[in-house]
């Protein structure tokens, strides 16, 4: 299993993640709601985070299910109408170079400043080993004219003036991730009012090789894979992450100021019948006390799911698509 070799040669940092318990391994996780503990449920593990910038050929999306790109972008990100319109083009875009999709459209957005920024909680990190997207959030997506697609994570600073310094992303190569250790979890997504969601979460194994792009300059968009409907390999189909301390950070080193667009991508190749169930029937239905979980996903009101007119419009590439 992996690409990369257990400990790559290049340089890293030692820091620690937060994983659950081996115990939950075939099981539904439970939300607080319905009686989870994440005392009971989640533990802590050390972990080496390596420099992907020093490796000896650089990540992409198809192989280790991240990328780096360089993409400036001059925009006021509080200005609203600026974020929907230029920026969601700008991801949009982005994300069909790195993936030669046939078209792409951003669906939402959202900042990070490591406090709250709503009653709801949004706009803290996100300081868990996990995977935003299971296969139930195919139920609450439309995805016109029943192709495949693809859901990924377009991630930056918006501080234009300096670099990333403290709490980076670090991903995990999808190839050294065992289907098994993935733990599907009921939770809510912190919108406002809160809905349903059901994402993985990660079992910690010594196979899994995490690494992170050190000191992001303004310029670095951080894209990642959230879900492939072409992939059968479910440790594949998503790349999970987390926000970490990097031991090197500086004292005095500002707050992450950063911001993450989700971008649709629609693929060449038709979606057959049967497979979003097929899919789907790969998550537990059952918490460890025996309880069935009734658990799904509930509409994303923020994604712009229902076509809304002030969302842009699906984009293509100006030449025709390559697929990679």
């Amino acid at each position: 299993m992996g690409n990369l070799p257990l400990f790559p040669d290049t340089p890293f940092v030692v820091s620690e993640g937060l994983f659950v318990k081996p115990g939950y391994r075939g099981y539904r996780l439970p939300c607080r709601e319905e009686g989870g503990a994440p005392s009971e449920m989640l533990l802590i593990k050390p972990i080496r985070v390596h420099d992907a910038r020093s490796l000896a050929q650089a990540p992409t999306i198809s192989r280790m299910g991240f990328e780096l790109v360089h993409a400036p972008l001059d925009i006021d990100y509080g200005d609203h109408h600026s974020v929907v319109s230029r920026f969601y083009d700008h991801c949009a875009e982005l994300v069909m170079e790195a993936t030669g999709c046939l078209s792409a459209r951003t669906m939402q957005h959202e900042f990070r400043v490591g406090e709250p920024i709503s009653p709801g909680g949004a706009g803290t990190y996100a300081e868990i080993a996990h995977a935003d997207l299971t296969p139930y959030a195919e139920d609450v997506l439309a995805i016109p004219d029943g192709r495949h697609f693809g859901v990924y994570n377009v991630w930056r600073s918006t501080d234009s003036l300096q670099a990333i310094e403290s709490k980076p992303l670090a991903m995990c190569d999808h190839s050294t991730v065992s289907a098994g250790d993935m733990i599907s979890a009921d939770g809510r997504r912190l919108t406002e009012p809160a809905t349903r969601l059901v994402q993985y979460r990660l079992v910690h194994d010594t196979a899994q090789c995490w690494h992170y792009f050190p000191g992001m300059e303004p310029s670095e968009a951080l894209i990642f894979r959230q879900y492939d409907s072409r992939i059968e390999d479910p440790a594949c189909r998503v790349t999970f992450h987390t926000a970490f301390n990097d031991p090197t950070t500086r004292d005095g080193a500002p707050r992450r100021f950063s911001v993450e667009a989700r971008v649709v991508a629609l693929f060449a190749e038709d979606d057959p019948a049967g497979r979003r169930s097929r899919f789907q029937a790969e998550i537990p239905t059952s918490y460890p006390d025996g309880r069935l979980s009734s658990w799904r996903y509930e509409k994303m009101i923020d994604w712009g799911i229902n076509q809304d007119p002030g969302l842009p419009a699906w984009r293509t590439p100006p030449s025709e698509s390559r697929q990679r």
